[in-house]
């Protein structure tokens, strides 16, 4: 299934906060969706397109927050329908093959974001 939204955004102003919050409780839903299908460790397409845009428009802690809310939340559980347990590497990993997937991979490609989140993740969660 494929990510498409309803129309163009230019420019969204949210309070700090707000966003935040918003995006921890994305987090945490996303996190009880990936247990609950049980078909490996693969985010959905609408947490995929928010990494994505968040990246994309320099909101590189929402991004942290975002993924490491998953991390947080996940992390040690065994990899639902797979082998071994979830590590904030695998997540990184899996939002990766997933944004490629559904051709969401920011400018500039994912080896920046990806950096980014090796080294924000485990610092924070």
């Amino acid at each position: 299934m494929s990510y498409t939204p309803a129309g163009r955004y230019t420019h969204v102003a949210v309070p700090a906060d707000i966003l935040a919050t918003a995006l921890y409780a994305l987090g945490r839903h996303e996190a009880a969706e990936i247990e609950s299908r049980a078909d490996g460790l693969r985010p959905g397409a609408a947490v995929c397109a928010a990494v994505a845009w968040l990246w994309e428009n320099g909101q590189y802690d929402q991004v942290a927050n975002l993924v490491g809310t998953l991390c947080a939340v996940l992390r040690g559980q065994r990899i639902p329908g797979g082998v071994g347990q979830i590590t904030h590497d695998a997540v990184i990993a899996a939002f990766g093959a997933e944004l490629a997937q559904l051709a969401l991979t920011p400018v500039g490609g994912w080896a920046p974001l990806a950096a980014f989140l090796h080294e924000e993740v485990p610092r924070g969660f």
